[in-house]
Formats: C-alpha cells, sequence, structure tokens
C-alpha cells in the first residue's frame, strides 16, 4: 500500500508528507494485473519496473480475481475486459458492490475501439484506460496520475483539513488493527478520549475563524505531549506495530494511542504524557493578543488482550471522560467499572432532565440576602432544585453541570429567569418596593444569540424592573474570553439590570478587566468566610476584596455567614450584604415569604425560622 503523510501541523510539513519520497511511494504501491494472457503482463511490469515500481500480483485465471482482490487489496488495478468465463465487466460489477473494494482505481486495457464498451466500463467505475498495445510512456503517465488521485483520496479520508490530524475514520480503523495485533502478542496501549470543556462557548464569543486557530493551538499542545509526530501511513490498515497516533474525532473531541512499554508495570510514561498535557494547558492560548484559558476532561481505557471490541474500548474512554468533566477542571481518569452505574444514572438523570420543567420536577428555593447595616432582609437569590421521580432530590452541584454539557440548561436557565422575575415582582407588590432578586446565569446562557432578548421578555412581562435583577455569573466564567464578555456584559447592562460576580476570589481576575466589566456587585466564596473563628482572625483576602470592590464603587456581598462572629467581622471591614445559616437556609416560596413579613428583621427572622 502506499506509505504516506506526515501527522505536523504546519502548511509546508504537510505538503511534504502528502508528497513524500517519490521513489518510496512507487516502491511501495501494489499493483495488480489481471489478464489471460501472461505475456502482456510480463510486458507491462518490465515497463513499469523502469519506472521504479516493484511490488506487482498478477492473475491469469480470472475466476480467481475476487478472491485474490480481498488477500491482496492493490493500490491500483490493471484489468483486461475480454477474458473467458469472467470477463473484466463482471469483475467490475462485483468490485462496485464490494464496500472494501469498490474505491480501487482501475485502469481498463482494452483493444475495442467500441463506445458502447467503454461507457460501460465507466458507468461500472472504471477509473481510466490503456488501449492495447500498450504505451510505455502513457502507461507510466496514467499510472502516476492515478496513483497521485489515490493518495489525495486517501488522504481527505481518513485525514482532517483543518488539524491534519487523522480523523474518526483512520482512527477506528487503527484500533480494530491494533486490537487484532495484542490480541496475537499480548501488548498493550492507552486509549485516551480528550474532549474540551464548554468549546461552545468559545467558538460563540471568538467566532468559527478564531475558534478554528483555538483548535489548532489546542493540537499541537497535545500533539506535543504524546509525542505523536511520526510518520503515518495514509491508509492506517498498514501499520504493522502500535504507533503513537493522536486524531480528531468530533468537533471538539480527540482520541489518541499510546503504546505501552510492558516493562513499564506503573505506565509511568503514559502518566507523564497526561501530565505534561494538563499542565501544558495552565499557559492560555493567545489569540489576538486575548488569553483564551482552556480546560479539558480525559479518559483512558486500556487495550489489551481481554478488550472485547473497539466500540467498548471507545465506550469505555469515554465514560471515564464523563466522570472526570464532572470535576470541573482539568483532570483524567482511568475507566473502572463502577463507572457504568454512574454513567447509566447520568444517562437517567439526562433523559429525565427534558421533560422535569413541565412535569414541575424543577422548583426554586430562595435565600435571604441581608442588609447588614439596616438589619433587614434586602432581597433573596433564587435558586434551583431538581425533585427526581426516581432519585429524589438531585443537588445542584450533580444535575447544573449535565444542564451544561447537554445545552439544557438553557431552558431550564430561562424557565428559573422568568420564574424568579414573577416572584420578585409579587413581592415588591406585597409592600416591599426595594426587593431584588439575584438569578445565576451560565456561560452557555450568556452565548446563546437571544440571551437579551429573553431577559428583556422576562422583565417586560413580569413588569419588574430592571434594576430589581442581579445577574450573577462566577469569576471564572467571565474571565474566559474576557474581552468578548465585556461587550456581552456591556449589553446585558444596557437594559438596567445589575450585574454581580460570584464566587470572588477563587479565579484569576484581572484587575483591568474587573475595571472594564459594567458590574455592580462582588461575592466573597464562602471559603474565605469560612476562615472567620475568632474574633481576631486575620483576613486579608476579606478585607482587600471588600476594599478592592468599594475603590471600583462597587457593593459586596459575604457567602455562607453562619456565626455571630463572622458578621460582626465582615460588619466592621462595612460589607454591605450576607447569605447565609445565620439568617436562613435556602427555603421555599411560603416560608421565604414569612421571613420577609416578620419585620425583615434578621434576628427576627432567625426566631422565625428556627
Amino acid at each position: 500500500m502506499i506509505p504516506v503523510a506526515e501527522s505536523d501541523n504546519s502548511i509546508e510539513s504537510q505538503d511534504s508528507a502528502s508528497l513524500f519520497s517519490a521513489a518510496q511511494a512507487l516502491a511501495g504501491a501494489r499493483i495488480m494485473m489481471i489478464d489471460d494472457e501472461p505475456l502482456n503482463m510480463e510486458v507491462l511490469q518490465i515497463h513499469l519496473e523502469a519506472e521504479g515500481y516493484q511490488n506487482f500480483v498478477t492473475l491469469d485465471d480470472s475466476t480467481q480475481a475476487m478472491a485474490q482482490l480481498r488477500d491482496h487489496i492493490p493500490d491500483v488495478l490493471l484489468l483486461d475486459l475480454v477474458m473467458p468465463m469472467v470477463s473484466g465487466l463482471d469483475i467490475l460489477r462485483e468490485i462496485r458492490l464490494d464496500p472494501e473494494l469498490k474505491h480501487i482505481p482501475t485502469i481498463v486495457l482494452t483493444s475495442s475501439n467500441d463506445p458502447a464498451t467503454k461507457l460501460q466500463a465507466l458507468q461500472l467505475g472504471a477509473t481510466d484506460f490503456l488501449a492495447k498495445p500498450v504505451d510505455a510512456s502513457e502507461l507510466a503517465l496514467r499510472m502516476r496520475n492515478t496513483l497521485s488521485a489515490r493518495a489525495y483520496q486517501q488522504r481527505m479520508m481518513h485525514f482532517d483539513a483543518l488539524t491534519g490530524l487523522p480523523n474518526r475514520l483512520y482512527y477506528m480503523t487503527l484500533l480494530r488493527k491494533s486490537l487484532g495485533r495484542v490480541t496475537d502478542t499480548s501488548e498493550q496501549a492507552a486509549q485516551v478520549v480528550v474532549n474540551i470543556n464548554r468549546f461552545k462557548a468559545v467558538n460563540d464569543s471568538l467566532g468559527p475563524d478564531r475558534g478554528d486557530e483555538v483548535l489548532w493551538a489546542f493540537c499541537e499542545r497535545l500533539r506535543t505531549a504524546f509525542g505523536a509526530r511520526g510518520q503515518l501511513a495514509v491508509d492506517p490498515s498498514i501499520h504493522d506495530g502500535l504507533p503513537t497516533c493522536v486524531s480528531r474525532i468530533g468537533g471538539d473531541r480527540f482520541g489518541a494511542l499510546l503504546p505501552i512499554d510492558s516493562s513499564d508495570t506503573e505506565r509511568q510514561h503514559l502518566n507523564e504524557c497526561l501530565k505534561r498535557f494538563t499542565e501544558s494547558l495552565e499557559t492560555p492560548i493567545v489569540i489576538e493578543g486575548q488569553d483564551i484559558y482552556l480546560t479539558a476532561s480525559i479518559g483512558i481505557s486500556i487495550l489489551s488482550e481481554s478488550t472485547p471490541s473497539v466500540e467498548l474500548l471507545v465506550n469505555d474512554a469515554e465514560t471515564a471522560m464523563n466522570h472526570a468533566r464532572r470535576r470541573h477542571d482539568t483532570q483524567f481518569a482511568f475507566y473502572s467499572e463502577h463507572m457504568d452505574a454512574k454513567a447509566r444514572e447520568l444517562m437517567s438523570m439526562e433523559s429525565g432532565m427534558r421533560t422535569a420543567v413541565e412535569n414541575g420536577e424543577i422548583f426554586l428555593c430562595y435565600q435571604p440576602k441581608v442588609n447588614i447595616a439596616e438589619d433587614r432582609i434586602a432581597g433573596c437569590e433564587a435558586l434551583v432544585r431538581w425533585m427526581h421521580p426516581e432519585f429524589g432530590l438531585i443537588s445542584p452541584v450533580n444535575f447544573i453541570p449535565l444542564a451544561e454539557d447537554t445545552g439544557m440548561i438553557v431552558s431550564i436557565g430561562e424557565w428559573v429567569l422568568r420564574e424568579s422575575c414573577f416572584y420578585a415582582m409579587r413581592v415588591r407588590a406585597s409592600g416591599h418596593a426595594a426587593f431584588k432578586i439575584a438569578v445565576n446565569v451560565s456561560i452557555r446562557q450568556l452565548h446563546e444569540p437571544d440571551f437579551l432578548t429573553i431577559v428583556k421578555s422576562a422583565l417586560e412581562d413580569s413588569m419588574l424592573p430592571p434594576q430589581a435583577l442581579i445577574i450573577e455569573l462566577t469569576e471564572n466564567m467571565i474571565m474566559e474570553n474576557a474581552e468578548t464578555n465585556v461587550v456581552k456584559l456591556q449589553r446585558l447592562k444596557a437594559l438596567g439590570v445589575q450585574i454581580s460576580i460570584d464566587d470572588f476570589g477563587t479565579g484569576y481576575s484581572s484587575l483591568s478587566y474587573l475595571q472594564r466589566f459594567p458590574l455592580d456587585q462582588l461575592k466573597i466564596d464562602r471559603s474565605f468566610i469560612r476562615e472567620i473563628e475568632e474574633a481576631d482572625t486575620h483576613t486579608p483576602i476579606v478585607k482587600a476584596v471588600i476594599s478592592l470592590a468599594h475603590d471600583l464603587g462597587l457593593s459586596v456581598v459575604a457567602e455562607g455567614v453562619e456565626t455571630d462572629m463572622q458578621l460582626s467581622h465582615i460588619r466592621d471591614l462595612e460589607c454591605e450584604e450576607f447569605q447565609g445559616y445565620l439568617c436562613s437556609k435556602p427555603v421555599g416560596e411560603e416560608e421565604f415569604y414569612q421571613l420577609l413579613v416578620n419585620e425583615g428583621s434578621v434576628q427576627g427572622a432567625l426566631k422565625k425560622s428556627a
């Protein structure tokens, strides 16, 4: 078969790989000749050997043609049309019905000048014609053109046009070839699935052209980490050993095959490759001066003689990858059988989530936000909950990431937004005119084309004043593709709503971007408040965040306040509001309203909820 193609990312190296060495390509091309006259084939072989071809299969019994073709699949077939018993046309007809053989380029040899015969041959899939007696120069030219077209066709069939990496077809074929090898030799290889987390948001915010640049850079890091820069055959079925191969098997998903040395019982080399790759993602990808931070979820399954099938091998790696994705940062996980039960549970959850809103299983709880100076409930945060008919109450920690991965967060988020606006308006109409409600928004929602329209519609339909709605986004969320998010938040702010940064202090905000974001509020993450254990506890981060926020003209909310000591501490630092169990856990609509009507006092609320 034709050996070609270098797996490299530069245009120049791809071109050189595609062209490879002409001498090597000629020497490696397998040419099959089928003719009932052996002398004709001898003459053709002499002419072709003079051009550098070396690999020939000849057959003068046309009744054995299909068997020989399946046993020795050629790069090009030279086929005589007029033969006894089984004609060249008969063979062409059978070739085109065989899925493994139908793409073999076939040059028909004929002395016939009958146009009808030639037309029939073309209709049956003949690639080209050579008139008998064959001219040596014409034979060389047509053979070279046919093989060049064959090599190009195979590359287009097996390689991704954007990245130059092998595609899914190539990868799955290589895995099947490798499975056959490890069954015979007891070798092992790691089969790795890598998924870029939330790449759709990156692509939507940057546009497809810049998104392609991000993909290219990601591939480069993956290939470097796994050392996948060797020569790969254009046809994956001809590899003799277990090559290191990185391929693009989906839009934002990649597969990697990495041989495991039998003496490396701890799989040290594999772990080093994985660590090298995860560490490479800590450095941002820079696109037109903008820092793009990516995370990836990685699942690994082991290809060995006990592997039942390639499909199961890939499925196991994807199960492990989904397990790793629930960790929210760049992580990798090795497949284990207990993951299957979790995967089935998630599949059931995903299925149920599609009808959860219309079935009334999704509902809202409300946690008070307390004005510290005035000792009263000034608003609340709306928090979504799911009462699953099979699994009971499911934590948002478990179902929100699933909703984001599947895209269902968009419809669920819209429902939450509308319900929150209507509830806040009912509270305001009951005599709490300054009441505000905070709603969490995911990056997936923010980058939806109609998100602003959805927000505007929820406000207009509920008649809630825009300033009574606080949109909460996490710090890490807005810092991903910060330049794009500045524009999106400015448009959101133009509607009149307030914008708050949740979990502040846990991410990697740039102070310059904080000044550019149209913010109204920062929420200090509960992990910093939890550290306040004594009256004289030194809390430089809490103090610095509050001071920074005030310098930027922002108000501050402390999350997770559970003790009087913590409340006293943040009051001394002039923090404006707090949330936490000191006032109330998240409660239902009626219970929250009872907290409100109890004079709006924190102490009163504590007594009421006790």
